[in-house]
């Protein structure tokens, strides 16, 4: 007679568990919606939570063409630590938002050699006074790119040089503007690797990617990215046109390239791998 007592009494126990919530578990559903048409829905944690705001936030901070909301829902666990909700929209991404510098002198070499006014040797930073320039430009970027159950890719990649800038050796640089869509990525860790096309350029003068010449419409560009954590005290990290050439004009993702080595100096990078 006791031991079914027992037995009832866990039965109502287990029961109450399953019926009442007790406390959150860290984890939120986020659903992020953008102006590029795209909605994805994702379970996170607390950091990731975080990035993800971080980024969304500099996208309207750093415009690049693409603006993102936030919809959050705390998930609750039960008796036993069993969630109530489900945990759908665990596929990898890549979402971020800020400006980071690149040197004056791939603009003025880009903007000369339109010209043929001055021949760059390989590897070789020279202005126009033949030493090196210590000049910056500010590059806007808005990321936002994540991998369906089928493993295809969706989203857009985009960059802005905001007007407004000069360069002492050139002068003003004038806006240019690239959007683009993602083919494919490599994502591994905290490091990611996308290849997009280029979908739409605007601008005083073309997007430029270094000695290769401009970003152009379908050609396609390579970004390498780095997140390092969030919150972090080491900056995120990222790769591509201005700083480096547009690469072949195919999809390639077989490669990590290029290697993320220019600090995003404002804003954020959330990287999922799973």
């Amino acid at each position: 007679m006791k031991r079914a007592a027992l037995v009832c009494a866990i039965t109502v126990g287990l029961v109450i568990g399953i019926a009442g919530p007790t406390s959150a578990i860290g984890l939120t559903q986020v659903t992020l919606s953008c102006d590029d048409g795209t909605t994805s829905t994702a379970v996170v944690d607390a950091d990731t939570l975080t990035g993800l705001t971080l980024a969304v936030q500099a996208m309207l901070d750093y415009p690049a063409g693409l603006t993102c909301t936030l919809a959050q829902v705390p998930l609750l666990t039960t008796f036993g630590g069993i969630a109530l909700a489900a945990s759908p929209g665990q596929n990898p991404f890549i979402v971020g938002g800020g400006r980071w510098q690149v040197s004056c002198d791939l603009i003025v070499l880009h903007g000369l050699a339109q010209g043929g006014a001055l021949a760059r040797a390989p590897g070789a930073l020279l202005s126009l006074g033949g030493g090196q320039t210590d000049d910056l430009i500010w590059v806007n970027i808005a990321v936002n790119v994540h991998q369906r159950d089928d493993l295809s890719f969706f989203g857009t990649l985009n960059e802005t040089i905001p007007g407004g800038q000069s360069c002492s050796n050139f002068g003003p640089v004038g806006e240019s503007h690239f959007s683009s869509t993602p083919v494919c990525a490599v994502i591994a860790a905290s490091t990611a690797f996308v290849t997009s096309q280029v979908t739409q350029t605007s601008g005083q003068r073309p997007f430029p990617a270094d000695q290769s010449g401009s970003v152009n419409s379908p050609g396609w560009v390579h970004f390498g990215f780095q997140d390092n954590g969030s919150p972090s005290t080491t900056t995120d990290m990222l790769n591509g046109p201005p700083a480096t050439g547009t690469g072949a004009q195919a999809p390639d993702c077989t490669t990590g390239d290029p290697l993320p080595i220019s600090p995003l100096v404002n804003g954020n990078i959330s990287i999922r791998n799973s």
